[in-house]
Parts: structure tokens; C-alpha cells; sequence
């Protein structure tokens, strides 16, 4: 878990990123008619399983051999790779070589891919129009080509699934007993992995369904892929009522049965959200068993807030307590499906990701693996700002950590940046990253150049004390108020190196093209 057209998405996303979970799919609730009402709806409570010292990670030096590196999963969600490629970015590595992307992640320990697959994605405009049955296979085999694991994440959706969206597809719309429905996710199933199969890859892992904590394909059809028709279809399988619960098992063992046909031994993945939040997987977890479904492994998604108080005991320590929990509780093995950070390449982004990994794979036993999702993303592509790489398209040094070499980091920066009242710090909205430094002139404006490589790209502004100065509102781009809500800048719809001015004074900025 993070959808419009690139100049709105940016702009919406923004005002909700500072950054939510990957995407906004950790913070929507799910929809009013299929919630339980004993299911905790947000936050974070006592019974989240918090340690008694919020940070457990302190200056720890010691490897860890829980699992053996050549079996635990150090993966990558790259599905948007392609889109990427088609609209002409290029990633380089750490010395500024441009290197193919699955490569240059393999070099940093990636040895897992997760692909997602949709059954008719909604338009072929080189991001919705991929990630079906032709493209997965296509990344599925360059992946295997390279030595990487391969899980397959079928959402049984034209389009994104996550709490707040389990859209079932247009295909499937006008079926009208569940037997249909199950036998349509089968015929989906069969087809895509047999495909994937006869180009000689193998699948070790099949995950069924995405962030399916309250149930799965229980809204409308929209063709509209900005509008999220939350209306639900009186065919679901939704886990609000004792039928949808019984719908999931059927259908969900049913897209089984076809997985297992075609890989007898691949393990089954069910994927919840919020794994800090132990009442919502609880829930989920119970419905799953009331509905009598199979499975091996249960996966979470985990977007750490770091800018909220407290926020390493209420997302890893409860995080890693929560996959023991399921362990011990439910007699499943774990994952982490999806992990991601706004601010990579700041300390605490690099802390979350570190930590999330060092800890998942060294104190829960039965963690089969770690997944980053789209570590590739950089410049907020598609305004998604949780992405792995930096601006100028290389890692960042969080993802080293997917070596399996790195130790736990220290609990503070031992090395802050600190900067005079001479200065403002620039940095990439995404990632965190230090991208220019405005120097005080004499006649009071702060001045610096700043090139970037994709279009409507956002940054930050911040003096040496931390305070952030932001647009006093959306429709004035130019404004410059110190201490506001929307602390974020960007350029429009071009690229290139700028040269930027800050007027603190008159509460205006400005930039030119060089």
C-alpha cells in the first residue's frame, strides 16, 4: 500500500502525505455496511501489543540467524517498472551508472519479487492499462531470469483493492451466484499463472487478494478509475454479515485449487492491512477461519508515520509483537507484503526501514520475508511518495538494509544535519533527500538552483530549526508562509535545473528555467 493523472494526484496526495501508509490504503476505513462493530476502527490502543521499551532497536551491533538469508525473502513490489520504462526513467547506481532496475536491485540484496495483476486494467495510458495477465508475465520472466523468487498478488479487480476499494471486475459484474464468482477468480487464477508457468518461471508464493482484512470485491464496478464507487453489489464478499464471510472461503479456495493445480507447491498468501493494529488483523483473521479458508501465510502492509509521536512503538514494535502474535495465536507463518517510508533518506525513514526488516526477519521466527513496495519510485511518480530511490534515480541507503548484512541502528542521528540561520534546507518531497541548500542574500531572499527530472515535482522547505514554510493555500502556488499546513512546493509541468528564490518577507517565491 497509494490515483488520478499525475498533476492532481500530486496535488491531492500531497495534502493527505505527509506521509499516510503506502498509498491511502492504511487510513481509510472500510466501508460503513461491512464493518464489525466490535472491530477497532483506527489508532492504536493497549491491545496493539506495544513493547515496554518503545525502543528496543538502541545501538544494537548483533547479526541476526533467525532465518537462513538464502530462504527468507528480501523483496521488491516493482509493478509499476514498466510504466516507469515507458515513460522514460532511468535509474542509475550508487556511482551514477544507469543500470537496468530489477539488476541494480538485485545488486542491493533484492532476491523476492511481488507482482500484481489485475484482470482488465481500466486504460492503456502506460500506468492502469499495465499490470495485467501480458505484463506480469513479462516482468515475472525478466524477474526469474535474474535469480529472483516470484509471488504473484492477484487483487480479482479492474483496479486497485485496498480497505477503502474492493471493486470486482466488469468481467464479472453481472454474475449472479457465488458459484460464478468462484469459478471466474478460478479461470482467472489457472490462466494467468499458466501463463507465467510457460515461460519457465516458478512461483513460490500466490497471494490472494490484496488488504483483504474486511473482505474482497464487495463494490460496484466503476469504469471511472479516478471515481471509487463504494456502493456494495448484493453478491460479495464482504466480511460484515455471516454470507459474506462463507462468500470469501468459497471463492478465496476456490482461486486456490487453481494455484495449487498449476504450482502444487507454492504457499498462499493472504493480505491484510494496518499490521501495526492488532484488533483489525484479529478481526480479519477470525472471519477468515469462519469462513473456512485455506491458507499458509498471513501478510500485512506496514507504513510507518514518522512524523507522528511515538511513532516507532505504535508501527514496528507493534508491527513485529503483532506477526508473533499470529504466529503463536493462529498458527501461520508471516510476511511483511508491502513496507514504506515518506522521508527514505532521512534518519528516521532510514531507522522505520532498517529496523522493520533487521527485526521481522530476527525476532519472528516464522517471518518468511519482507517485501518494499515500488522501491524504484522516485520524483513521486504517479504521486506516490514512499518510493526507495532518491531524486536523482539511485537507492537510497535505507534499502542496503535488504542485503541481510546490515545491524540495527542506533536510536538517534549521530550525525544531524545542522545548518546556520543563513540557510533553508531543500528537500525532496518523497524521500527526504537533500536536494539544494538556499543561502541568505543581502537583500534578504534565500537563493539556490534545483534541477529535477520529472514534471509537477514536489519539495519541502525548512530553516535550521525544523520549521517548515509551505503555500498559504493550493490555488497560490508562489505564496511562502512559514509554519504552514501545506508545507510542500512544486514546479510545473516541466523539467530541467531552475534557479529559485524564497522571500520571506513579501511571502513569495519564485523560479526560472536556466
Amino acid at each position: 500500500m497509494k490515483r488520478l493523472s499525475l498533476f492532481l494526484t500530486a496535488l491531492a496526495t500531497l495534502t493527505l502525505l505527509t506521509f499516510q501508509g503506502c498509498k491511502d490504503d492504511d487510513e481509510n476505513p472500510a466501508p460503513s455496511p461491512v464493518v464489525d462493530n466490535n472491530s477497532n476502527s483506527g489508532g492504536t490502543n493497549d491491545n496493539n501489543g506495544a513493547s515496554e521499551n518503545p525502543n528496543t532497536d538502541t545501538n544494537s551491533e548483533a547479526r541476526f540467524d533467525a532465518v537462513e538469508p538464502s530462504t527468507f525473502a528480501y523483496g521488491a513490489d516493482p509493478g509499476w517498472v514498466t510504466a516507469m520504462e515507458n515513460q522514460g526513467y532511468k535509474f542509475y547506481d550508487s556511482d551514477g551508472k544507469e543500470t537496468e532496475c530489477l539488476s541494480l536491485l538485485k545488486t542491493l540484496g533484492f532476491n523476492a519479487v511481488r507482482l500484481r495483476v489485475w484482470v482488465n486494467p481500466l486504460s492503456d495510458d502506460g500506468i492502469w492499462g499495465l499490470c495485467d495477465k501480458d505484463d506480469v508475465v513479462k516482468k515475472a520472466k525478466r524477474a526469474s531470469d535474474l535469480g529472483y523468487k516470484v509471488m504473484i498478488d492477484f487483487h480479482y479487480s479492474d483496479q486497485w483493492c485496498d480497505p477503502s476499494l474492493q471493486s470486482i471486475p466488469k468481467a464479472w459484474s453481472a454474475y449472479t451466484s457465488i458459484e460464478e464468482l468462484a469459478e471466474a477468480a478460478y479461470d482467472h487464477t489457472k490462466e494467468v499463472l499458466s501463463a507465467v508457468k510457460n515461460v519457465g518461471v516458478d512461483v513460490l508464493w500466490v497471494q490472494i487478494g490484496n488488504e483483504t482484512a474486511t473482505g474482497m470485491m464487495y463494490h460496484k464496478y466503476d469504469e471511472k478509475k479516478e471515481t471509487k464507487n463504494k456502493e456494495i453489489i448484493a453478491l460479495n464478499c464482504a466480511f460484515g454479515t455471516n454470507e459474506g464471510t462463507a462468500n470469501y472461503g468459497k471463492v478465496h479456495n476456490k482461486a486456490r485449487e487453481a494455484a495449487k493445480e498449476i504450482y502444487p507447491d507454492c504457499k498462499i498468501v493472504v493480505h491484510f492491512q494496518n499490521g501495526q493494529n492488532w484488533d483489525k488483523l484479529k478481526y480479519g483473521l477470525d472471519k477468515l477461519n469462519a469462513g473456512g479458508v485455506q491458507y499458509d501465510i498471513l501478510g500485512v502492509s506496514l507504513y510507518p508515520e514518522i512524523n507522528e509521536s511515538g511513532w516507532y512503538a505504535n508501527y514496528i514494535d507493534n508491527a513485529i509483537n503483532n506477526l508473533n502474535k499470529v504466529a503463536d495465536t493462529y498458527n501461520k507463518d508471516v510476511m511483511i507484503c508491502e513496507l514504506g517510508v515518506a522521508g527514505i533518506a532521512t534518519w528516521d525513514g532510514k531507522r522505520a526501514i532498517t529496523n522493520a526488516v533487521i527485526r521481522a526477519r530476527s525476532e519472528v521466527s516464522r517471518c518468511k520475508g519482507v517485501y518494499y513496495w515500488e522501491p524504484e519510485c522516485f520524483n513521486s511518480f504517479n504521486g506516490y511518495a514512499l518510493g526507495g530511490f532518491l531524486a536523482n534515480g539511485s537507492p537510497a541507503e535505507a534499502l542496503k538494509v535488504f542485503s541481510g548484512l546490515s545491524t540495527l541502528l542506533p536510536e538517534n542521528d549521530p550525525n544531524p544535519i545542522v545548518l546556520d540561520e543563513t540557510t533553508l534546507i531543500v528537500t525532496d518531497k518523497g524521500s527526504g533527500e537533500q536536494i539544494a541548500i538556499a543561502k541568505l542574500q543581502d537583500n534578504g531572499t534565500y537563493t539556490c538552483t534545483v534541477t529535477v527530472t520529472s514534471t509537477w515535482y514536489n519539495f519541502r522547505v525548512a530553516d535550521n530549526k525544523g520549521v517548515y514554510y509551505g503555500v498559504s493555500d493550493w490555488n497560490t502556488q508562489y505564496s511562502f508562509v512559514k509554519g504552514s499546513a501545506n508545507d510542500n512546493f512544486w514546479f510545473g509541468d516541466e523539467t530541467g535545473t531552475f534557479n529559485v528564490v524564497f522571500d520571506p518577507a513579501n511571502e513569495k517565491w519564485s523560479y526560472t528555467k536556466q
